[in-house]
């Protein structure tokens, strides 16, 4: 096995990592609104920094399985969604990592960091039904 499939194959492994920190570091952000502590700015910033790293590795390995695999042309359209949202995933946890680091130099960045965490947290479990369904099918559930 190749040094660049053996990396694709830790993608299942390792995707589980930044999915777990990027959907709380959503709810932290909603708590924020209600509520905004300085533990849980600390918190918002630590879940979306690495979160955002791990997701950048998650990506990484899952282009590098997508072309050491083969895919079935009836599954060519699910990893295209897969591949574009863990992009999309990608992009949007480093913004609300920015958003959190940079917030005190513009109010306009308080207001954008919520939605920039949900539509976050909402492509990243988009990305997993997407990956599910490569594995496991369509008809699953």
């Amino acid at each position: 096995m190749a040094p660049l499939e053996f990396l694709g194959r830790l993608h299942p492994i390792v995707l589980h990592v930044p999915l777990t920190l990027l959907v709380l570091g959503g709810l932290v952000e909603g708590a924020r609104r209600v509520r905004d502590t300085p533990f849980r700015k600390a918190t918002s910033h630590w879940l979306f920094g690495w979160g955002a790293a791990f997701a950048v590795v998650a990506a990484a390995t899952g282009w590098l399985l997508a072309a050491n695999e083969s895919v079935r042309s009836d599954q060519r359209g699910t990893l295209e969604w897969h591949r574009w949202l863990g992009v999309a995933a990608v992009v949007g946890a480093i913004l609300v990592w920015l958003t959190n680091r940079w917030e005190t130099r513009s109010p306009r960045l308080y207001r954008l960091r919520l939605p920039l965490a949900v539509f976050t947290a909402g492509a990243v479990i988009a990305t997993g039904h997407f990956g599910g369904a490569l594995i496991w099918g369509h008809d699953w559930f």
